[in-house]
């Protein structure tokens, strides 16, 4: 039975070795240091929770840890490691949180709605996405999709706007 440090120790080892986490880890481009190095794993007692994680922490309720955790109630962990590679992810790849990229979309919108023409959108939009990239012709994907939506929302308004 795993406990405090030795507990933490034995769920990491786990999360930065297993195959299955190992893939999850790389589809969102997260090194297996950042385990080490930015995930806590903390042993509590939710009050009724099985686990929690914000982003920094796992925390596993004490209730679950019995000599069989691992094979048992492993895969609360799981779950909550998901949730912390999101939101790692997010924090090291800015336009990975779906809330940003729409943010810019409907800023752009408003830009349309002020009348502003493409050429002063491109030149007042696309510098800020293509300082999130190393690749252009990533960030210039993204922008026009960006563009693309932000067209139809426009369409939708110029509809809506004289009825």
């Amino acid at each position: 039975k795993a406990t405090g440090q030795n507990f933490e120790k034995v769920v990491k080892n786990i999360l930065k070795s297993h195959p299955f986490t190992i893939e999850i880890a790389k589809y969102y481009h997260i090194p297996l240091d950042d385990i080490d190095n930015n995930l806590e794993i903390e042993i509590c007692n939710l009050d009724g929770e099985f686990a929690r994680g914000n982003g920094k922490v796992i925390r596993i309720d004490k209730k679950l840890l019995n000599k069989d955790f691992f094979n048992k109630n492993f895969h609360f962990v799981i779950h909550e490691f998901f949730h912390w590679l999101k939101r790692r992810s997010e924090q090291l790849f800015y336009f990975n949180d779906p809330e940003e990229v729409q943010s810019f979309v409907l800023q752009i919108v408003w830009l349309l709605i002020s009348g502003k023409n493409l050429k002063t959108i491109n030149d007042e939009i696309y510098p800020i996405i293509q300082n999130h990239f190393k690749n252009d012709s990533k960030s210039r994907l993204l922008y026009n999709e960006m563009l693309e939506k932000a067209n139809n929302l426009f369409n939708i308004y110029k509809k809506t706007k004289y009825k």
